[in-house]
C-alpha cells in the first residue's frame, strides 16, 4: 500500500495509533503467501510473544509446540497456505477476497473489490503490488495498518465497518473449521480480536 501522491504528508498517529499498525502490518504479513524474505524464525517469535502479551498463553504454546517438531516450517505453511486460499479439491476453501462473500455472486472482482479500491484511493492510498485484487484480506490489512499510522480513526471504523466486518466473518468461520495448523486459525483470531468494533 502506497501513499497515491507521494508529496503527500502523513501526521503520525499517537503510541497507541502506530503499535496498532504495526500489528495490521504484522498480520498482514500472516495473509500473505509464506515467503523466506519475511518468515523465518525470528517471525514466529514475535508471533509467539504477541500472543503472550494478548494473554493468550495456550494459542502461543501450540505454535512453540508446532515449531519444535516441524523441521521445515516454511514449506508446512506454503502447503497449508496453498490449501485453504489458493488451490483444493473441489475448491478453494477460505478465498481471501471480500467479492467472494459478499453481494452473492460468489466471484472475485465483484463490486466490492470496486468500492475497496476506490476507498484506498479517496484516503489516499492505491496498491503497490496489483498481483491480487484490492479486496484481498493482505491488502485491506496493509491498508489499515497505513490509517492507523496517520492516527484516521474515522476512516478506519468506516472502513471495518462498511468494508471488511461485512465479509470477514464468514472467512473466519471457514478458516477455523478447515485450517489444519494452528498458525491460519491464530491469526485469523487475531485479525478477528484487532477488527471488531468496540461496544
Amino acid at each position: 500500500m502506497i501513499p497515491k501522491d507521494s508529496a503527500t504528508e502523513s501526521t503520525p498517529g499517537s503510541d497507541d495509533a502506530n503499535g496498532l499498525a504495526e500489528v495490521y502490518g504484522f498480520l498482514a504479513l500472516c495473509m500473505r503467501y509464506p515467503d523466506p524474505a519475511f518468515l523465518d524464525q525470528e517471525f514466529l517469535v514475535t508471533f509467539q510473544d504477541l500472543l503472550h502479551s494478548l494473554d493468550r498463553d495456550s494459542q502461543a504454546r501450540e505454535l512453540g509446540t508446532w515449531l519444535q517438531q516441524d523441521n521445515n516450517p516454511l514449506e508446512t505453511l506454503q502447503i497449508e497456505y496453498t490449501r485453504l486460499f489458493i488451490n483444493a479439491i473441489p475448491h478453494v476453501i477460505a478465498p481471501p477476497y471480500g467479492s467472494i462473500y459478499v453481494g452473492g455472486a460468489g466471484s472475485l472482482q465483484g463490486k466490492l473489490t470496486e468500492e475497496t479500491r476506490d476507498f484506498y484511493r479517496q484516503c489516499g492510498f492505491d496498491l503497490a503490488d496489483e498481483t491480487e485484487p484490492a479486496d484481498h484480506i493482505m491488502h485491506e490489512l496493509e491498508f489499515l495498518a497505513q490509517l492507523a499510522r496517520e492516527g484516521r480513526l474515522e476512516k478506519t471504523e468506516e472502513f471495518l465497518r462498511r468494508l471488511f466486518r461485512p465479509w470477514f466473518e464468514q472467512f473466519y468461520q471457514r478458516v477455523h473449521n478447515e485450517a489444519g495448523h494452528p498458525f491460519y486459525k491464530v491469526s485469523v483470531d487475531l485479525i478477528d480480536f484487532f477488527t471488531k468494533e468496540e461496544p
